[in-house]
């Protein structure tokens, strides 16, 4: 049985690996919706790709969740890594649809086998008292990973070409597989004759459907955000931000998260997770409603850092509430089917949101996605029970 100094520091490796990772998906993540827009792609076709990137989630992350609670979740991260660095040095050799769609299945495929674990070893390796304070310093160590990246991708795209961000992405992925071998993990031992219909029961309780309709419709916003949110501040005519400030509003974005993720799991631990899930549901859809309406950089950037302060805020508050819900033995599981959640809401976003800027614009997309946000932050109101946790 593992110490909890050895728990402590496998936790730390943790930290370091996601840290590596983090600035090596920060570079891209400016300037990726960029990239294949400068090809010809079509908004449609941004959004079938989008769909694409979410279907390889949607197929292999439950499978990964049961692989997880079954095989060594240090090997899958270190495989996961090392074929996602190859990934990204694809990516500049790519030029129609076809090959973004293929490259971005693949990808979120592969990365299946590196989100589960990483979910699954935080739950296990968290300590139970003040675990919401934990959670939040957990988040804020390995989110300074992603805080200078975008800036700095969104800089050299716009100085040395699209190519130069993958490539160093993929470099910068290959520091992350040292640390992997460095956390000292105790794999738990699982039960041969234990059936998934039975871990699928034990999971399917109201406070976890709860939990995952809600995380469902949150991820609503994953199919704007990832594929047209950096084409809407670079196109729009009262935003006309290049691919620098674009780089500003997303470092902006992921640094009033990591500053204020401590704070936000104290904040749980205190006063519970409901009224910060409802509240940055409410907070997030009025952001985008603001990127409707202000103009100018400086609006922008605070806009940036209120999204990036709500998204912290729902990603912590719903994890903690789901940590405090599951049955610990169905960790991969769990988070298996915690993703799949995220994985449908993006499916239905990603084609209805690439549909609906290419034939109105983006503005009604951002209407669309706040209208959504909104309603769900009424929902979680109303499913979300405290005492379950």
């Amino acid at each position: 049985m593992q110490s909890p100094g050895d728990k402590q520091r496998s936790l730390m490796m943790l930290m370091v690996m996601q840290l590596c990772t983090g600035f090596s998906m920060g570079i891209i993540s400016p300037i990726l919706g960029l990239f294949v827009r400068s090809q010809g792609l079509s908004m449609t076709q941004i959004g079938l790709v989008g769909t694409a990137s979410m279907l390889g989630w949607f197929i292999w992350e439950p499978i990964m969740g049961l692989v997880a609670d079954r095989f060594n979740k240090r090997l899958m991260l270190a495989g996961a890594l090392f074929l996602s660095t190859i990934l990204y040095a694809l990516y500049p050799m790519a030029n129609t649809f076809l090959a973004f769609a293929v490259l971005e299945f693949v990808k979120t495929s592969v990365l299946s086998a590196y989100s589960i674990p990483v979910k699954a070893l935080a739950a296990e390796l968290l300590p139970s008292k003040d675990r919401g304070k934990a959670y939040g310093r957990y988040m804020t160590v390995i989110s300074f990973g992603g805080l200078i990246s975008p800036l700095i991708g969104g800089y050299i795209s716009e100085v040395a070409g699209y190519s130069i961000p993958f490539y160093l992405a993929a470099g910068i992925g290959l520091l992350s597989i040292i640390a992997v071998f460095r956390i000292q993990y105790e794999e738990p031992a699982h039960d041969p004759s234990s059936k998934t219909s039975d871990g699928l029961r034990s999971l399917l309780t109201a406070p976890i459907l709860a939990i995952f309709s809600v995380r469902g419709f949150y991820f609503f916003n994953a199919g704007f955000t990832g594929s047209f949110l950096s084409i809407y501040l670079n196109e729009s005519h009262h935003l006309l931000a290049s691919e620098s400030q674009v780089g500003v509003f997303f470092t902006l974005m992921r640094l009033a998260g990591a500053a204020s993720r401590s704070i936000l799991g104290t904040f749980c631990d205190r006063f519970g997770k409901k009224l910060m899930i409802s509240g940055s549901l409410a907070g997030m859809g009025l952001s985008y409603i603001g990127l409707t309406m202000l103009g100018g950089v400086i609006p922008m950037y605070l806009m940036g850092a209120l999204q990036g302060l709500f998204q912290a805020a729902a990603d912590t508050s719903m994890m903690l509430h789901l940590i405090s819900v599951m049955p610990k033995e169905r960790s991969g599981l769990t988070m298996g089917l915690y993703s799949e959640s995220e994985n449908v809401g993006g499916l239905i976003s990603a084609p209805s949101m690439g549909y609906l800027y290419q034939n109105f614009g983006g503005s009604y997309s951002l209407w669309l996605l706040s209208g959504a946000l909104l309603a769900n932050a009424g929902y979680s109101y109303l499913v979300i029970r405290e005492k379950d946790a």
